[in-house]
């Protein structure tokens, strides 16, 4: 299987908060099957908490906003408003072929760390606006 990790420039891929993270859960194997711990999973480099934010990220067609899970691994729980310009530190995309042989690929995003964006959105159109 074919696994592509690319940094994204964030500059240019501002995203926006929905204001929904969740805590992952650690996951044991038992006789009668894998169930949660109800414990949260930690990650072993860093000690850290595993953390998922619902982010909307510029990713559709013609840059309409759609929904991704963005995995971040921090102590830091910043608050983020719904709707609100987001900074997503080291944010890197994992491509790779759609599971079960299904067509196209399966995006999976990750960041160092996310907080409430400090500088005004630069979406696409602030950048075009810019070269005209």
């Amino acid at each position: 299987m074919f696994e592509f990790n690319a940094p994204i420039d964030t500059n240019l891929m501002q995203g926006v908060a929905t204001g929904h993270a969740q805590t992952m859960e650690r996951w044991e194997d038992t006789p009668a099957g894998r169930r949660s711990s109800g414990q949260p999973l930690i990650d072993e480099a860093t000690g850290a908490p595993v953390r998922v934010y619902d982010v909307m990220l510029p990713t559709g067609r013609d840059g309409r906003h759609e929904l991704h899970g963005v995995r971040v691994i921090s102590h830091e729980v910043p608050e983020l408003a719904p709707y609100a310009p987001v900074e997503l530190v080291g944010l890197v995309a994992k491509v790779r072929q759609a599971r079960n042989g299904g067509k196209g690929v399966d995006v999976a995003f990750s960041a160092e760390s996310i907080r409430p964006a400090t500088a005004p959105a630069r979406g696409r159109r602030a950048v075009e606006g810019e070269a005209a």
